[in-house]
């Protein structure tokens, strides 16, 4: 019997029926593929980012874009692969994101005349994902597809079929808010908000 990411030809078999009911909207199919993907992704994913809550990002964000995404489903032959292979892809890209801010909180560090310790490095961190969280839904959508998906914003309009200017409204909302939070909720709001100003710069 053939195994293939640890799917046997059988459950592949099943899994081609499991992908044409969810491309059709089938939410227990879906519920289906999820339980059986979710453990062994998040142990793939968390080798590679060694951050429990980042890896239940990561694959939040997978599924939802295969749920987005379920149209296409009947057409993907090895589905297994797909998925590693677009785990994979969130799993480096987020991993360049962490790092691209830890790199933006050394610099200023440099810049700021306070002691930076790795402890209160780790709490501006966890401020601007808390920022994050804090965002509309809308807004959120649309700044993780940005910043960490690394989707261009006309990209993310046809995605969401949605107009441009809107995706460049609730970025522009996103920021603000997220600017506004860091300073309402920490001492460092000036130089916390000078960082964020180079976090967002747009590319």
């Amino acid at each position: 019997m053939c195994f293939i990411y640890g799917v046997s030809a059988n459950q592949t078999y099943n899994e081609k029926e499991l992908l044409s009911r969810i491309a059709e909207g089938d939410e227990q199919a879906f519920a289906a593929i999820f339980d059986q993907y979710y453990p062994l992704l998040f142990t793939y994913v968390n080798r590679i980012i060694q951050s429990t809550p980042e890896t239940e990002s990561i694959l939040q964000d997978i599924f939802m874009k295969i749920w987005q995404g379920r149209e296409t489903l009947q057409f993907v032959e090895r589905f297994s692969p797909y998925l590693w292979v677009m785990s994979r892809h969130h799993a480096l890209n987020a991993m360049r994101n962490l790092a691209r801010r830890s790199a933006l909180l050394d610099d200023f560090a440099r810049q700021v005349p306070v002691v930076e310790t790795e402890e209160t490095r780790e709490w501006h961190l966890s401020l601007i994902d808390q920022a994050i969280k804090q965002l509309p839904e809308h807004c959120r959508q649309v700044w993780i597809m940005n910043r960490v998906n690394k989707m261009k914003q006309a990209e993310i309009a046809a995605a969401l079929g949605i107009a441009l200017p809107t995706v460049k409204k609730y970025m522009q909302q996103a920021i603000g808010l997220i600017t506004q939070y860091v300073k309402d909720h920490s001492s460092l709001g000036l130089a916390i908000t000078l960082l964020l100003s180079l976090f967002f710069e747009k590319k």
